[in-house]
Formats: C-alpha cells, sequence, structure tokens
C-alpha cells in the first residue's frame, strides 16, 4: 500500500514537472475547449442561417447541412459530444420547443379554427404517416434487405409533426403573407401534431418491443396485453402532463405578477416555470413534454394584471431560447448523421421526400371542407407543412428504442439505426428546401387570381 502511495506521489511530481495539460478544463468536468469550440459552432449556425436568408431558403436546411459538414470524429476526440451531452441537449431542447409551441396557442385567436387544426393535428398525423409507411414498405426492398416493419413503422412516425418555429422561418425567407386566421391555424396544428406525435411515438415504441419469451401462438394475446398496457401508461403520461400544466399553468400568472417588473426578469421567471412545469410532470407520471405545454398554453392565455406581460411578450422572450433549442437540435442530427449512410440511401430518401408533400396535400384536401377553406388556402396549409426540430428530435429518440424493437437484431441495431438515421435526415432536408419552391407558386398562384 505505502509503494502504491509513493509511486502516486512519484507520478503526480512528474505531471507537475512536465507541466502535461489535463484533459478537462480546470476546476470543472467539461473537456478543454469546451465553451471555445461550442461558441464558435453556434455563431457558425447564425452565420448560415443569416446566409440561407439572404438566398431566400429556411435556415433549418442550412444549419442541417453545417451538423453534417462537422467532423464527428475531432468532436469525439475533444469530448465536446458523448452520449450524456446528447441526452441532456435532446431532453431540454425538445422541452423548449413544445413549451414555446404551448406559447404560441392563443385560443382569443384561433376561434373557429380550432376544430379544423384539431382534425388536422390528429387525423392529419395518421394520413400522413399511413401513406408515408405504404411508400416505404414498397421501396424497402430496393434498399434494405430486409427492413423490419416495426423500425419502418417507428422510423415514419417520426414525420407525423409539424414544426412552429420551421413555419415561422419559412414565411420570413420567402416574404409570403399569409392572411391571419391561416397563421393562427398553422401554429395550433403544429403544436396539436406535436403532441400527437410524441404520444404516438412513444406508444408504438412500447407496442412494438421485442418479447424473447414469447412463441407464435401466444402473439396475439401477447399483443393485446401489450396495447393495454400501453394505453394505460398512455393515459397516465396524458393524465400526469395535464396535472403538472394546469398547476403550474394556474399559479403562474400570480408569480409573474408578484416576481417581475423588468422583461428580463419575464424570461428568468418563464424558463424557472417551464423547468418546474416538466420536472412536475416527470414526478408524477413522465408526462414532462405535455406538462410544459399546457403550462404554456395556460400562460399565453392567462390574465396578467401588468399588460405589457401577456401572450406576445411571453412570446417575445422566449422566441431566443427557441432558436436556440431549434438550432441544437438541427446541428445534433447533422453531426449525428454518418455521410457514407447518406449515400446508401440517397435514393429512396428522395423518392419519399417527395410522397411526404404529396401525403399532406391529399389529407389537408381530405379533411379541410372546400366551402370553408378555397383551393388557394388549402395549397398554403398544405405548403406551409414544413417537418424541422421535432421530427429530428424524434429521429434522435428512434436510434435510441431500435435495439429494443421486435425483429431487429442486436447486431443489426447501429447499422439500421444509421441508415434510417440517414433516411429521415434526407426526407427533412429536401422537404426544407422544395417547401419555398411549392410556397412561391402559391405566392403566383394567388398573384394571378388577384389581377383576373
Amino acid at each position: 500500500m505505502t509503494s502504491r502511495f509513493a509511486q502516486i506521489s512519484v507520478l503526480g511530481s512528474l505531471l507537475i514537472t512536465f507541466n502535461i495539460p489535463s484533459p478537462h478544463l480546470e476546476g470543472t468536468l467539461l473537456p478543454r475547449g469546451f465553451f471555445l469550440g461550442v461558441g464558435l459552432i453556434y455563431l457558425a449556425a447564425l452565420a448560415v442561417d443569416r446566409l440561407a436568408a439572404s438566398w431566400r431558403l429556411p435556415g433549418a436546411a442550412a444549419v442541417l447541412l453545417l451538423g453534417l459538414l462537422i467532423p464527428t470524429a475531432w468532436l469525439n476526440q475533444s469530448q465536446l459530444l458523448d452520449s450524456v451531452h446528447e441526452e441532456s441537449l435532446h431532453r431540454v431542447s425538445l422541452a423548449l420547443l413544445m413549451f414555446y409551441a404551448g406559447l404560441r396557442t392563443d385560443f382569443r385567436r384561433i376561434r373557429g379554427m380550432a376544430m379544423a387544426g384539431l382534425r388536422l393535428g390528429c387525423a392529419g398525423v395518421v394520413i400522413t404517416v399511413a401513406i408515408t409507411a405504404f411508400a416505404l414498405f414498397l421501396l424497402a426492398p430496393w434498399l434494405f434487405n430486409p427492413l423490419p416493419p416495426a423500425a419502418a413503422l417507428l422510423a415514419v412516425c417520426c414525420l407525423g409533426a409539424t414544426d412552429s418555429g420551421a413555419i415561422e422561418d419559412l414565411q420570413v425567407a420567402v416574404d409570403h403573407p399569409i392572411r391571419g386566421r391561416l397563421t393562427h391555424l398553422l401554429q395550433f396544428e403544429a403544436a396539436v401534431s406535436s403532441l400527437v406525435t410524441l404520444l404516438g411515438f412513444g406508444m408504438l415504441a412500447g407496442l412494438l418491443q421485442a418479447n424473447i419469451h414469447s412463441d407464435h401462438q401466444a402473439l396475439h394475446g401477447l399483443l393485446a396485453m401489450r396495447l393495454v398496457d400501453q394505453l394505460a401508461a398512455v393515459g397516465l403520461h396524458l393524465l400526469a402532463g395535464v396535472i403538472a400544466g394546469l398547476i403550474v399553468g394556474g399559479v403562474a400568472p400570480r408569480l409573474i405578477d408578484a416576481l417581475v417588473r423588468s422583461e428580463a426578469m419575464l424570461l428568468l421567471v418563464t424558463v424557472a416555470l417551464a423547468f418546474v412545469a416538466y420536472g412536475f410532470g416527470q414526478i408524477l407520471g413522465g408526462g414532462g413534454l405535455l406538462a410544459v405545454f399546457v403550462a404554456g398554453v395556460l400562460l399565453s392565455n392567462g390574465r396578467y394584471r401588468i399588460g405589457r406581460f401577456e401572450q406576445q411578450a411571453l412570446c417575445r422572450v422566449m422566441h431566443p431560447l427557441n432558436t436556440a433549442a431549434e438550432i441544437t437540435v438541427l446541428l445534433l442530427l447533422g453531426l449525428l448523421v454518418k455521410p457514407v449512410a447518406l449515400l446508401s440511401v440517397l435514393a429512396i430518401g428522395l423518392a419519399l421526400a417527395v410522397v411526404v408533400p404529396v401525403a399532406r396535400l391529399l389529407m389537408v384536401i381530405v379533411l379541410l371542407p372546400a366551402k370553408r377553406f378555397p383551393w388557394h388556402d388549402r395549397l398554403v396549409v398544405a405548403g406551409f407543412g414544413l417537418r424541422g426540430a421535432v421530427p429530428l428530435a424524434l429521429a434522435v429518440s428512434m436510434t435510441e428504442e431500435l435495439p429494443h424493437l421486435s425483429g431487429v437484431a442486436a447486431p443489426l441495431a447501429e447499422p439500421l439505426g444509421e441508415q434510417l438515421l440517414a433516411l429521415l435526415f434526407i426526407i427533412i432536408l429536401t422537404d426544407l428546401l422544395l417547401q419555398p419552391l411549392l410556397i412561391r407558386h402559391t405566392k403566383l398562384f394567388n398573384s394571378k387570381n388577384v389581377k383576373t
């Protein structure tokens, strides 16, 4: 014991003598160069976002490409990104995105549009996912040999959500004038579709899990039992999220009136309330994401003694954090995707990138009545069904669920995850680039109608 202590002392003396740098930042557990690397990456993301705006393209596409261009090996070597960092960034970003979606849900502005938004956000998600899944199963034999049905369904489920931040980004990029009621409809649909997709993703992940001890005869009974269990789990999530969100959102206006004296303090209190709602929902039964959304809705529609701290101020102070969360998710997926996997799924990804907007157009035609929504309005709603940060965050979760799915062998889980992640990357990136073309065509169509 004494000799071992002496050896350690000598080694420590040598390290001090030769001044070998520690792999961690002095006084912390963070890697050296952590703040420098993170700062440069975010500055680069803002620069490409600005460049994309000048080219009248969505900034999300540019940030995705930036993440792809950053060498992953360099990040791993410098320890800037590991599994713990990925999971933390993923969860915090998704919670902030859902909170902002709640803040954007102003019931006073969507009067008369709520049922249309619910149809698009619920039935529309099912229709879009079903059509895309059918197309994937038709195309899969050309690439995957074979593609496990459970993995295909979970991957396609990620494409169900639309994204409010991406919609705003696209409006700025193409400078498209949208009537107020359509803007509120799109924002409400984005919030509902995100919630439905999150719940559906969790339910599918539970239903499609492998069961090692099952045989063919017991399969149907096992699926029935698992369906009941998953419905119960979803019910618990809903109950926990709604209760936590109602409690936090109910006391939030009084706390804001009592504590806030400036917009700077409003930001701090609002973020704190979002964290409390998420944590409370997780403690009650895992409904953290639903809790932050419900709390955001109540904050948005609450009554305050100080008029300037109503919905517009809440969205204004939270918008920078929502933008940071979007950029983080976009960068994260770009960093995780491997270029080799992109080449292997490029053809099928481009084909599905055409299927997704066509599926959305079909579901908009089916779900929005022609009497209330003329053809031009339905084209606009279909064109702004942009997939952005929320589907990308679910894509990261999909890779974590793959090893537990039925039909996915353990040795194949990692390469299959890389291919499916690359497939979702191509679909979302291509649609981000195609959407402006569709919107500009809609704008021209509207101009011709006005002239005639």
